[in-house]
């Protein structure tokens, strides 16, 4: 029996393997630890996605390494997008790491931590096809009313500045009842919001059922009435249908939100990227979910900075997020990803022209989300208290609000307690938050 921490970097989708691990490792006995002093084996689940995460997984393994001085630590294990894009590198550069595990074994994690606790180093990395589609035990890092359920891994898109596809692999559906069974486990420990991800839902079923089963998928899961918000994220505009636009008009429980990733609107932008779909296209499509959905909440990502971005491509992107007017919007500046086509493309944009971009969308949709939260005052919402502050302020999330990415709402005079749902009335619209109070 071995103390163990284990740090988890990157998206949601990584969070799911770290749970995965955590549920391997205290289903064979060992300690799960959250004070890293403490911990006889350390874990950083990295994540290897841009360049920013990139150091930022370096940093954390360097961090924790430190626990083998400062603390009781005498094994660092690395997992993750990073181990499996550059175990060959971080085995011979970081005599720190003890063992590495890719995103295709990371289920191995016990046999490793076992191996590695009697003096044996292990550098596996397998290929990126993980079978998620069976029993796995899963301790949730999320809060005890929230999770995320992965309903697929690896992706087929093939967008020419992602490295994904060779770090997770092509698209791997799950079976429906491999994921109905562990929604209604989600609902037995008091789940009440469950977030469906994966690169890509709209993909989902294709390369397991030959078609796309997401509306099927979705009608399955409410039936585990316990569970009260269904949220969709990563859904691929191009890919959407109208059987899943009128399922979530029709059906309360999922939640009128929507993450489109975007990335570009200029049509030669999006050729250069391998996105499929015109900037008339997007628009079409954000037309047909307002016009059936009139409260959705529309969330996107976008790219600054690609090769090639020249002004008339910037303004192009900069006149489509005035005229989408999307309530939640992320962007990220370019970055350049070594062995993916878009590294090879000639025109290369600066950093000093990619952050300068990047503001100038940041303060546009600083606006626009002010200018959206503003219509949200005096009407009435669903909240899921998240925090406890003190003093009768609450801190919540409504139908509107993905966890840890989007705003939240401030509540006053209430004595909700966390994982309640309450009925709260908006009495104040920030840039990005609200203010309300219980009704």
């Amino acid at each position: 029996m071995a103390k163990i921490g284990l740090l988890s970097l990157g998206c949601a989708k990584n969070q799911v393997d770290s749970e995965i691990m955590l549920g391997l490792i205290q289903e064979n006995g060992h300690i799960v630890v959250e004070d890293y002093k403490e911990a006889d084996v350390l874990i950083v689940n990295t994540c290897g996605f841009i360049s920013d995460a990139k150091e930022e997984s370096i940093e954390s393994i360097l961090q924790l390494a430190r626990y083998k001085e400062e603390g009781n630590c005498e094994v660092l294990i690395v997992t993750g997008c990073l181990s499996q894009r550059y175990s060959e590198e971080l085995q011979k550069d970081m005599p720190e790491i003890d063992a590495i595990l890719g995103t295709g074994n990371f289920d191995k994690i016990v046999e490793v931590i076992n191996d590695t606790l009697e003096g044996n180093d292990n550098f596996g990395v397998s290929s990126p096809d993980f079978d998620y589609d069976r029993y796995l035990p899963k301790s949730n890092l999320t809060p005890k009313h929230t999770a995320y359920l992965k309903i697929a891994e690896g992706c087929n898109n093939c967008c020419s500045y992602c490295i994904i596809p060779q770090l997770r692999g092509k698209l791997k559906s799950r079976t429906i009842e491999n994921i109905i069974e562990e929604a209604k486990e989600l609902a037995k420990k008091g789940i009440k919001e469950v977030n469906i991800i994966a690169q890509d839902i709209t993909q989902y079923g294709i390369d397991l059922y030959g078609e796309g089963k997401l509306v099927e998928l979705l009608k399955r899961l409410l039936e585990v009435k316990e569970i009260k918000w269904f949220r969709l994220l990563y859904a691929y505009p191009s890919h959407l249908n109208d059987d899943l636009i009128e399922l979530m008009a029709k059906e309360d429980r999922i939640c009128n939100y929507l993450d489109l990733p975007v990335q570009h609107a200029h049509r030669d932008i999006r050729r250069e990227m391998n996105r499929s779909g015109s900037k008339e296209d997007i628009l079409g499509v954000i037309e047909k979910l307002r016009d059936r959905i009139p409260d959705i909440t529309l969330r996107t990502s976008l790219i600054v900075g690609f090769p090639g971005e020249k002004q008339e491509h910037f303004k192009t992107l900069l006149d489509f997020i005035k005229e989408a007017k999307f309530d939640r919007l992320g962007a990220f500046t370019y970055s350049r990803e070594e062995g993916t086509r878009a590294a090879t493309l000639s025109d290369q944009i600066s950093e000093e022209t990619k952050q300068e971009r990047h503001q100038r969308v940041m303060d546009l949709q600083r606006d626009i989300s002010f200018e959206v939260n503003q219509r949200w005052v005096d009407k009435e919402v669903e909240v899921l208290v998240e925090e406890v502050q003190g003093d009768g302020l609450l801190i919540g999330r409504t139908r509107r609000d993905a966890p840890e990415v989007d705003g939240v709402i401030y509540i006053k005079n209430s004595k909700a307690q966390v994982g309640d749902m309450i009925r709260v009335n908006v009495i104040e619209a920030y840039e990005y938050d609200l203010m309300g109070v219980e009704i």
